[in-house]
Formats: structure tokens, sequence, C-alpha cells
């Protein structure tokens, strides 16, 4: 099949194989030329035998043009120069350029219509006194040749067609092999892109997942930090209530001790007054022993060491005091107190002018000058404190106010919790209130 591909081939350029046959054709043609009898001189005749040999050189590019000529060249011969020819020529040459043409002419009816021609000039050579004899089996032998030469040519067109087409199909197939080895070898690629990304994507959700286990450990040592840190102040808080109540039953046990002096002075003097001296030294006693439970109290909770200077200890009486002294510094603030106050005890006392006073240093710290009210409520049950402030200052930034118990809420609170009562604290409209109700009985 390569050596028919070959042949079909239409160089550009005459092949070595084209220059062999038609040197090889020319030569015959001019020793016929020279050795069989027939009409015209001896140049006339190689003349003739060039004619119909050399244009075989182009047959393969021009085989159309090559019959034509050789057809032309022929005619010229018979009837320029009359006679019976002897040689065998132009017969060798029409062969060659009748396959030629069934082989090589581009369009299928030109290829045709060059093997009919070439058929009819040799046939009518006969008629035309080119050959001595025109007997049937010469016309036949003649036809049968130009025939087979075309029909050769023919062939060889159609298996070269053939080997092309198959040519052009396993090239196809190779291309399709290779376009999917690309394609495959691309969705290889994807694939391991695809791999490397999700190998990404899971790496950055274990650095997700334990940054958030980080921060959880984190947030979770905060809040152990967290309660540390008010577990302290709690205690802290408590141990400085129980020095001030140590102070208030050691205050207690003192005028204990002055009126039972006293109504020892005056048992014999005067029993009335020595009685009533008896009574408020029972009364005193019941409110010491009172506050020591308080004490005592207190004190089943562990403490952290907190260093806490002692002072003497005040009484909701002495709130107006403290709100002289808070005005005084640029707070402005007013003082409401209502109902009968009656006997308080003092531990009761202290607990409500301490809330008053950590109210009071809260504003100070977080709201700066804003308008504050203090309200002092006492009934039968309950002494009723309330501090209240209006929104911050325009301008005003949080700072670091006077030091109040150092505390905050939870040192109100943990006031309040000792003797029974509540401490809330909230926004009250657009500024702030603390609350707190502390039951009389409690004491």
């Amino acid at each position: 099949m390569d050596a028919l591909t070959t042949l079909a081939r239409v160089p550009r350029r005459p092949t070595r194989a084209d220059v062999t046959l038609t040197a090889v054709l020319f030569a015959w043609a001019l020793l016929e030329a020279a050795t069989a009898a027939g009409p015209g001189a001896w140049w006339q005749r190689a003349l003739f035998a060039a004619g119909v040999t050399l244009p075989l050189l182009v047959r393969r590019r021009a085989p159309t043009a090559v019959v034509v000529a050789l057809v032309a060249v022929l005619m010229v011969r018979v009837f320029a120069v009359p006679g019976v020819e002897e040689s065998t020529f132009p017969f060798p040459s029409m062969l060659v350029a009748v396959f030629s043409a069934a082989l090589h002419a581009r369009r299928p009816v030109v290829a045709v219509a060059g093997g009919v021609v070439t058929l009819a000039a040799m046939l009518s050579l006969y008629p035309l006194g080119y050959y001595e004899t025109d007997t049937p089996g010469q016309l036949f032998i003649l036809a049968f040749f130009i025939a087979g030469a075309w029909t050769g040519g023919w062939l060889v067109r159609l298996r070269a067609a053939q080997a092309a087409t198959a040519h052009r199909e396993a090239r196809a197939r190779a291309e399709d092999a290779d376009t999917a080895r690309r394609e495959a070898k691309a969705q290889a690629e994807d694939a391991d892109t695809a791999r490397r990304e999700a190998r990404a994507r899971a790496e950055d959700a274990e650095t997700a997942r334990r940054e958030a286990e980080a921060r959880a450990a984190e947030a979770e040592a905060a809040r152990r930090e967290a309660r540390i840190r008010a577990a302290e102040a709690v205690a802290a808080e408590r141990e400085r209530i129980a020095r001030e109540l140590h102070d208030v039953v050691a205050h207690s046990l003192s005028i204990v001790a002055v009126q039972a002096g006293a109504a020892e002075e005056l048992m014999a003097i005067d029993p009335d007054l020595a009685r009533r001296h008896v009574a408020a030294a029972r009364r005193t006693a019941r409110e010491a022993l009172t506050e020591m439970r308080h004490v005592l109290d207190v004190q089943r909770v562990d403490a952290v060491d907190a260093a806490s200077a002692l002072a003497p200890q005040p009484t909701l009486e002495r709130v107006a005091d403290l709100v002289d002294e808070v005005r005084a510094a640029g707070l402005p603030v007013t003082l409401a107190v209502g109902g009968a106050r009656g006997d308080v005890a003092p531990g009761l006392d202290l607990a409500g002018f301490r809330i008053v006073q950590e109210a009071l240093t809260n504003v100070r710290r977080h709201a700066g000058p804003a308008a504050t009210t203090v309200h002092i409520g006492y009934t039968a049950r309950w002494i009723d404190v309330a501090v209240r402030n209006a929104a911050p200052a325009p301008g005003h930034h949080h700072h670091q106010g006077p030091p109040g118990s150092g505390r905050g809420l939870i040192g109100m609170q943990e006031r309040a919790r000792l003797y029974g009562g509540t401490v809330t604290a909230g926004p009250d409209g657009e500024g702030f209130a603390v609350e707190a109700r502390l039951p009389r009985g409690s004491a």
C-alpha cells in the first residue's frame, strides 16, 4: 500500500523515476525512428519521437494536458507526413499517458474523458492509414491494452484514495486518542488539584478547629479567672464586713459594760433608774449577739488576705453628711428621707450607709456630674434605699473616680444578703438606678 501511495503522489517536480521512464521511452523511440521503415526524413521521425515522449515528464501534474499533447503530435504526424508506419510508437507513450490520466486527473469525469480520447485516437490510426492492417484482432488488442492501462491507473487511484482515507481516519483516531489522553491527563490533574484543595480545606478546617479549641480554652480560662476574681472579691468584702461588724459588736459590748456599771451604782439609790439601765444593757447585748451571728456567718466562707483600714462605723443618719461631701466634690445630688427611723440595728445601719456610699461612688466613676437623687424610706418592716442618676453629662469620658469600698455591686449584694435583703442595679430610662431593700427583722 505504501508503493501505491507513492505512485499516486503528485510531486512539485518530476521525480527520478519519471525522468528515467521518459528517457527510456525517448531512447526507444529514437531507435525505432532510425531502424524501422516509415515515411519522412530521419529528423522528422526523431522530432516525432521527442514529441510523443518528452511531455511525459509532467504527466503527474498535468495528465490531461499530456494526453492532449500526444494526440495532437500524433495527428500532426498523420496528416503532415502521410504513409504507413512500421514502428510501435506512439503506442508505449499513449499507454503511460492514459494510465497517468486515470490516476492523476483531478476529477473522475476528466479521467474518463482522457481514456476515451486516447482510445479513439489510437483506433483512428487504422482508418487514417498510419498502420498497414486493421484486422479485428489488432483493433481488439489495441483497445484491450488502452483500456487495461486506464483501468490500472483507475484502480491505483481508488486504492490510493482508500489508503489516504484510512490514513486520515487513523490520524483522526490517533488525534482523538491523543485528545483523550490529554483530557484524561487534564482530568487527572484536575482530580489531583481537587485532592490538594480538599486536603488544604481539611487542613484549614483542622487549623480552625484547633483555633476554636484554643479560643474555647482561653474563654474557659478567662471564666475560671473571673470566677476566682469574683470569689476573691466576695471573700475580701466579707472579711471587710466582718471587721466592721466586729467593731460594731465591740462598741455594743462597751455600752453594755457602761450600762451595767451605772445600774450597779444606782441599784440602792434609784432602783427604777437602775432597772432602765439594765433594760438598755439587755437590748444592747441582744443586738450585739445578733451582730456576732452575722460575723460568724461571714467567717464561714474562707477569705483571702486584703488590707483594709479601720474607721469609725457610720450609720444611715450620716448619709446627709456623705451627700454634702459628694455635692462639694461636684456631683449634683439631692437627699430625700421618708418614714419614721425608729430603732435600727448598728450592723443594718452600717450596711445601708455603705450601699449609698458605693452607689454614689459608682455614679461619679461612670456618669460624671450627672444629676442624682438618694432616697431612704423607713417602714415598720423595711428600710428601702434607692440611688438614681440621670444620663452621663455630654462629653463625659469614663474615668476612675474617688475610691469607695472598691468592690462595687458585689459589696452591696453581700451586705444586703447578710441581713436577708436584696440589691438590684440596672438602667433606669436614660440613667441608672441602684435599689436595696433591708428587712428590719434581720436585726
